[in-house]
């Protein structure tokens, strides 16, 4: 580590050090308010009492709150322009006067959150904290007014755009002023509508979609707080990051997704094979999903077989098939669910085993509701039309049979013989709005020695029952009721059990309801009563307190362009009723469905309005490396100005490449971050120890002082948009870039 960097981190040890310090003395003076509360009421008073509980409750929360914030307690630093310096933290903490540390959520603090360098609000450098557990761990400087830095040491990002200000005189001055107010009309842009944010590599696009959640979680707290900010980015590396630049937001305030996180219980992180992403990335696969929930499940019975009145009826395979069929075309018409489909398929199986009925005698309606209540097929439903999840459902593509419609069903198939994938991830919250909730299990109904036990007072019964156990006569009573809804009295005897039943049928009737037979219970009291059983089931209560889900009012999408169709769908249902930052570069597309013009993007998150913002100035690949990378450009996009000077190119055909890249590694200048990027296979075979070797496929966003390119064509030849991923690739380098190939180079680079 540079020796400049580790004199900062050790000075910002020591503020941090104070502070721990001062926390603990604040958690022994609370512990000693506690005592004195306890303490005040010795003497057993009622005033006393009441000291004591005002004390103790004022010592708990100032405990709780000290043992709460401690973890990350300081994460910032504001040097102002006249000297004054803040350190920021999840609490505010003083010694005596002397504030050691600012709450994030004071006045004091605003700044750290909504200063730009359009308007820095006096702040000369903003710094961000990283600590793990009590211990500095690195640092990362923002300069917001250059001019003012004097002898400040500046760090990271904001160390290159204040050397970029001093070097080259007036000029450079100038191009650094351009960054700057490029970068801050992004961030401030307003929160409504769409703002489109684009730019190519190097010129801020992820640290402005950043800074903009801060600013507008700041600037509109009232709103946006409480997880109505969705931050989605290209991966987990990229969530890691956002969660260190906002420390003090959390996951309480902005949600950090990958696009693999985006369904909650998946962590998806592996990219399929370009075939099989564009199989799954098209549109084309919402009627494949809709094919597949409505298919007989692998583990469904194929015969069902039961007796009624003597009579053996059996639904054979093809019966079965027929039936599913018919539940599908009612609930489709009706816009039912498979999970909201399960009385259409007792229908149409009773209507299917009416039809092996040999006995113009018997009543349909009579078959059809004892035939429903047989435990035998009960069991067969449970099998026959189970409830469905997404993971369930699409892991039924291991089957090549079952993509009805896809070209390429057997590569398709093969993707689903291990873990999820990013690509599955649209599929799985797809199928969530597919298939409707799953039913909830039926409750267990209460043990009867449970329902006889003595309590405190009468109990709520879910159903009707007659009972003639407390007063003199018969009582009926109701769901949810402690008291009878209707009392018989004398006018039916205590023992005329028929009698009664019939009266009870005829008020329960009355209530909506048809009886078709009684079982024995026990009434509210934990008397023995009978219980009708009904020919519908009783409407379930919905609590009117049921949690509605939270809508997200901004979205901030880094980069956009590489967004399927599908991913877009996922996007959109979190979106619908969200403002959105959606920031990209369409230079560096590379999904094989990737929009080719943002008007198509937006099309397909279902936005029209936008304003765009273009950040056309780059300032960390140098320009020697730019120029060459933008000859992988697609045509007709506009390579991003570079002025960062100077940077290292050599290109290289070379007869061994395994032994060249051993030879550029060993050559890469001492001390900086080098890394090999090569095809997927590869790079998978190069043993390289001690050296960062990366797939083509897995390097967007990130960068290194130094890169090695291994052989181009086959970067290109990996897939459709092969051109795209090397542009990518070539430009990770902010200093020094090796191209190596042994086949002749790609036609643009020669």
């Amino acid at each position: 580590m540079p020796a400049g960097r580790t004199q900062e981190i050790a000075a910002e040890q020591r503020v941090v050090d104070r502070v721990y310090e001062r926390l603990e003395e604040l958690r022994a003076q609370a512990r000693a308010l506690e005592g004195e509360g306890h303490g005040r009421a010795s003497g057993n008073t009622a005033v006393g009492l009441v000291e004591r509980d005002a004390i103790v409750h004022r010592a708990a929360v100032r405990l709780h709150e000290l043992d709460t914030e401690e973890e990350g307690l300081v994460f910032g630093r504001l040097d102002f322009d006249d000297g004054e310096i803040y350190h920021i933290g999840r609490l505010g903490v003083r010694d005596g006067h002397e504030p050691l540390l600012v709450d994030w959520r004071a006045p004091a603090a605003a700044p750290f959150y909504r200063a730009t360098a359009g308007d820095p609000l006096g702040v000369v450098r903003r710094r961000v904290i990283f600590c793990r557990g009590q211990a500095v761990v690195d640092l990362d400087d923002d300069v917001l007014t250059p001019d003012a830095v004097g002898d400040l040491r500046v760090l990271g990002e904001g160390a290159l755009l204040a050397a970029l200000r001093r070097s080259r005189g007036p000029h450079m001055r100038d191009i650094v002023t351009t960054i700057q107010r490029e970068q801050d009309e992004a961030i401030r842009a307003p929160a409504r509508g769409v703002t489109l944010i684009t730019g190519g590599p190097g010129t801020g696009k992820t640290q402005v979609a950043l800074h903009r959640a801060a600013y507008l979680l700041y600037t509109d707290r009232g709103r946006f707080t409480g997880g109505r900010i969705l931050v989605v980015g290209p991966s987990t590396v990229f969530t890691s990051y956002i969660g260190r630049v906002l420390p003090s937001l959390g996951e309480d305030s902005v949600h950090l997704r990958a696009i693999g996180e985006l369904v909650d219980g998946v962590t998806a992180t592996r990219r399929d094979r370009a075939e099989v992403a564009e199989i799954k990335g098209s549109e084309r696969m919402l009627g494949v999903l809709v094919e597949l929930m409505w298919q007989t499940p692998p583990t469904a019975p194929d015969r069902l077989r039961l007796v009624y009145a003597g009579q053996v009826l059996t639904l054979d395979a093809a019966d079965l098939s027929a039936a599913r069929t018919r539940v599908r075309e009612r609930c489709q018409a009706a816009g039912t669910p498979p999970n909201g489909a399960r009385p259409e398929a007792v229908a149409a199986l009773a209507a299917a085993l009416w039809t092996k009925v040999d006995g113009a005698h018997l009543d349909p309606e009579l078959f059809a509701d004892e035939v429903a209540e047989r435990g035998e097929f009960e069991r067969f439903l449970r099998a026959w039309w189970p409830p469905l999840t997404p993971p369930l459902v699409l892991a039924w593509l291991a089957d090549p049979a079952r993509a009805v419609g896809v070209d390429n069903a057997e590569a398709l198939a093969a993707s689903y013989r291990g873990d999820w994938s990013v690509d599955d991830v649209p599929l799985l919250d797809e199928l969530a709005e597919l298939l409707g909730t799953p039913p909830k299990p039926p409750r267990a109904p209460e043990p009867e020695w449970r329902l006889r036990e003595l309590t405190s007072g009468p109990r709520l019964v879910e159903t009707f029952v007659l009972s003639c156990g407390l007063r003199d006569g018969w009582e009926l009573y109701a769901p949810g009721l402690a008291t009878p809804i209707a009392v018989a009295g004398p006018a039916i005897d205590n023992d005329a059990y028929g009698v009664a039943q019939r009266w009870a049928e005829a008020i329960i009737l009355r209530e909506g309801q048809r009886v078709v037979g009684w079982q024995d219970g026990f009434d509210p009291h934990g008397e023995e009563g009978y219980v009708p059983l009904l020919a519908d089931p009783l409407p379930v209560q919905e609590p009117d307190d049921a949690p509605v889900e939270d809508r997200y009012l901004h979205v901030i999408l880094d980069e956009a362009q590489d967004l399927s169709p599908m991913e877009c769908r996922v996007i959109a249902r979190r979106a619908a009723y969200a403002s959105m930052t959606v920031v990209g570069d369409l230079g560096q597309a590379t999904h094989p469905l990737a929009s080719d013009s943002w008007p198509e993007l937006l099309a397909r998150l279902g936005k029209r309005e936008v304003r765009e913002l273009d950040l056309r100035t780059g300032y960390r690949v140098p320009q020697r490396i730019a120029d060459f990378a933008a000859r992988a450009l697609t045509p007709g996009i506009e390579p991003t100005r570079s002025y960062q000077p100077g940077g290292a190119l050599s290109v290289r055909a070379v007869d061994d490449l395994v032994g060249a890249v051993r030879e550029a590694v060993r050559q890469a200048p001492a001390g900086a971050t080098v890394a090999v990027i090569a095809t997927d296979e590869l790079a998978g075979s190069l043993d390289l120890p001690g050296v960062t070797v990366l797939p083509a496929s897995l390097v967007k966003g990130l960068e290194f002082d130094h890169v090695i390119v291994v052989e181009p064509a086959d970067i290109v030849a990996a897939e459709p948009r092969g051109m795209n991923r090397l542009y990518v690739a070539l430009t990770r380098a902010v200093a020094g870039l090796v191209v190596l190939h042994r086949k002749p180079l790609p036609a643009r680079l020669r």
